[in-house]
């Protein structure tokens, strides 16, 4: 937990050894295998998940088609936002990309360690404007860039996406198509 709280506190926030104590207490690692859903559309699964080691990815099914929105790596937090955030059904599914060590921490247990422990509802904060902001980029990048620029970003946030992610799912995460995507990475070379 300790190498889980450096991290944290790097990419974070710093939090109190007894509140580090308290969120131990009420979590847990789990271990998931590539290709695994954690959370399915529909389902309300009501946790917040701190990647530890692998990926996971956050998508829609519409006609059929998967429709990527998130990617989430390591020292990153996940949630299904519909389920977490208003305790409707999940929109999504999140599934791992890679073998995967997470800590799961329950919506009433995030709930009970930021009513106990003002560092952590700060640390709560800190993820959720993350996350606010994040999408607020994806907008706008799908709105206002190229198709190009939007490609570019995606490789500058996540240099190494393309070892991990298959392109099908980099494709339909940036709006375009896979022959799309494929000319763009000809052209890049």
């Amino acid at each position: 937990m300790n190498e889980i709280i450096d991290k944290i506190a790097l990419n974070y926030s710093n939090l109190e050894k007894e509140t580090i104590s308290d969120w131990e207490m009420n979590s847990k690692i789990i271990e998931y295998k590539k290709g695994e859903r954690i959370i399915t559309e529909g389902q309300q699964r009501h946790k917040l998940f701190y990647i530890i080691k692998g990926s996971l990815k956050a998508y829609y099914i519409n006609n059929d088609k998967k429709i990527v929105d998130w990617f989430a790596f390591k020292n990153e937090f996940i949630t299904s936002s519909t389920s977490f955030l208003t305790d409707e059904p999940s929109l999504h599914y999140i599934e791992t990309m890679e073998d995967c060590v997470i800590l799961e921490t329950d919506k009433s247990k995030v709930e009970l360690l930021c009513k106990r422990n003002h560092d952590y509802e700060h640390l709560f904060r800190i993820i959720l404007s993350k996350v606010i902001v994040q999408f607020r980029h994806r907008i706008f990048s799908l709105q206002f860039k190229t198709v190009k620029q939007r490609y570019e970003s995606l490789i500058t946030q996540y240099p190494k996406i393309e070892s991990i992610v298959p392109l099908g799912d980099i494709a339909t995460f940036l709006g375009i198509t896979q022959e799309t995507l494929s000319r763009i990475r000809a052209n890049k070379e």
